[in-house]
């Protein structure tokens, strides 16, 4: 179901966010993180021999990054500290010390900040970008011109789904939202989405990469988002992450993390989930129910699926996953002057759309949620989640409590996530351009400027389309209003407009004769890629 709705916020005083509480507590919680990634260390490695070679591997990995891969957003202090540190493992200095020392530089690195007035700012900028990104023809004089912006932001913006559902969850528990990842305006994207929705501000963690740049370091440091660097392996830092991860959702803050770790190089839909990360929230409620028994706040996990007509780093990335030897000069990513000025017209001038699908809700154990909080196993039996905890198998040093619940919420994420795939008319085109261009008997994938003929498109076009009726009437799948209205010329044709409309170079184009001229075959793949895993290909053997 899409909204077109302006929901009120479920929380309008923004002293009681449930984030804003946390940072003005942080002292505590810091303090918090620290105890809890020392105890649990600790209980790990009770061995001082063991701690210091701990402790010996970590300086010496992160003295090996700072020679051999600094950043500009690295503390200033960094090579001193871990050369302090090398001096006082070697003088045998209290093996616990050092070690709570380590996390407590990591717990000052990884945290973040948060203000009030600075999130408001940054979301108003947030919304006018996207109003006129998205249709900007509300640049021009006339009546649209005059228009709400919420109004015409939801022309464009499309929130569907579990929207009534996810605004009930967020005022009795803590929401987990584990979104597809397909570009580093997904975050941006869902935060929006959440204000859209009336949702508190939400926490998350970012790459430190993004640090690096001066502009986003002062966007993210007060947007309460904390960094995770990714070259950073050591088990000191990984137990800091996940113990800072764990405690925000015990806090009650609404938290945003990507359970397919990174982007989708491919552009497909996720399928290989992170166990680590998907096993913070089921940490989070158990302690939860610990501290406060039956009555602990529950937390709630909401798979979300994005789908946009255009990715803009889909060039890049694609080519990143894909395997070509030489590379011909043609298939680069164009930056000349000419395809700048394109793209420049293109997002002043072409408007676009962005689909954000909320799928049913889970508990950390993986039965289904309703609207009341309430718990239901697949039968349809109503569950105590307290008492299943309970219930639970005492831990082991071999064998983790969460680990059989963790599966089972990952394989159901995965699940919704094609369930709740949108089917974008862009993505169709794609898919049915690419697989008749595959069926070339010269066919490579760093071919160029392959012709079809819109006679046979529209033919395949037209038998992947029923395939895909058949799909959504089984609920396997999804459509966009476009999809439902079964008139395939108006669908390929929109398709056709908005495949890849940000791109200097469009992957798929027009002929003036009529038929179709495929310009860029690998960001056509990129594209294409939405809908594998549903068997379509079928239709072209």
């Amino acid at each position: 179901m899409s909204t077109q709705d302006q929901f009120v916020a479920v929380e309008p005083k923004s002293n009681r966010w449930p984030i804003t509480i946390l940072h003005k507590n942080q002292k505590t919680f810091l303090k918090e993180v620290v105890d809890k990634s020392l105890t649990s260390l600790s209980a790990r490695y009770p061995m001082d021999t063991v701690v210091y070679r701990i402790l010996t591997q970590t300086t010496s990995r992160e003295l090996a990054r700072i020679e051999s891969d600094p950043w500009h957003c690295d503390p200033k202090d960094d090579r001193s500290f871990w050369e302090a540190m090398a001096a006082a493992i070697a003088n045998k200095i209290e093996a616990t010390k050092l070690l709570k020392s380590v996390i407590e530089r990591y717990v000052r690195e990884i945290c973040s900040y948060f203000s009030v007035g600075h999130y408001e700012c940054i979301a108003k900028g947030v919304h006018h970008t996207f109003v006129y990104l998205l249709k900007p023809h509300c640049l021009r004089f006339g009546t649209k011109r005059w228009t709400f912006p919420h109004k015409r932001l939801q022309d464009k913006f499309h929130l569907m789904g579990q929207t009534d559902t996810i605004r009930a969850l967020a005022q009795i528990g803590t929401i987990v939202l584990v979104p597809t990842h397909v570009s580093n305006w997904d975050s941006v994207v869902i935060g929006l989405a959440m204000k859209q929705l009336g949702l508190p501000p939400l926490t998350w963690g970012a790459g430190l990469n993004l640090f690096n740049h001066k502009g986003f370091r002062y966007i993210f440091n007060k947007l309460g988002t904390y960094k995770v660097d990714r070259r950073k392996k050591t088990i000191p830092y990984l137990q800091v992450q996940k113990d800072y991860a764990s405690l925000i959702l015990e806090w009650g803050c609404h938290t945003l993390f990507y359970p397919g770790g990174t982007r989708s190089r491919l552009g497909a839909i996720e399928s290989d989930l992170k166990l680590g990360l998907l096993g913070t929230p089921f940490e989070a409620q158990e302690r939860n129910f610990q501290n406060k028994g039956a009555n602990a706040k529950k937390v709630f996990i909401f798979p979300i699926v994005l789908n946009y007509h255009c990715v803009l780093e889909a060039c890049q990335l694609i080519r990143e996953s894909v395997q070509i030897k030489e590379i011909e000069p043609s298939m680069r990513p164009q930056n000349d002057c000419c395809t700048n000025l394109l793209f420049s017209k293109n997002i002043l001038f072409k408007g676009s759309e962005i689909f954000v699908n909320i799928g049913a809700p889970l508990d950390v154990m993986g039965n289904r949620v309703d609207i009341k909080g309430d718990s239901y196993d697949d039968q349809g039996q109503a569950i105590d989640l307290y008492q299943q905890f309970l219930d639970l198998p005492i831990k082991t040093a071999f064998r983790k409590r969460s680990d059989d619940y963790v599966k089972l919420v990952r394989h159901k994420i995965v699940a919704t996530y094609y369930s709740m795939n949108t089917v974008l008319s862009s993505h169709l085109v794609a898919f049915v351009a690419y697989e008749l261009a595959q069926k070339s008997q010269k066919f490579a994938i760093d071919l160029t400027h392959i012709v079809i003929q819109y006679g046979d498109f529209m033919v395949a076009f037209g038998h992947t389309y029923q395939a895909l009726q058949r799909l959504y009437t089984e609920k396997k799948i999804d459509f966009t209003p476009i999809l439902r209205n079964d008139q395939l010329d108006a669908i390929a044709k929109d398709g056709l407009a908005k495949l890849g409309i940000y791109h200097g170079q469009r992957p798929l184009v027009a002929t003036k004769e009529g038929n179709l001229l495929i310009q860029d075959l690998l960001t056509l793949f990129y594209y294409h890629n939405r809908l594998t895993g549903y068997g379509l290909q079928a239709v072209f053997s």
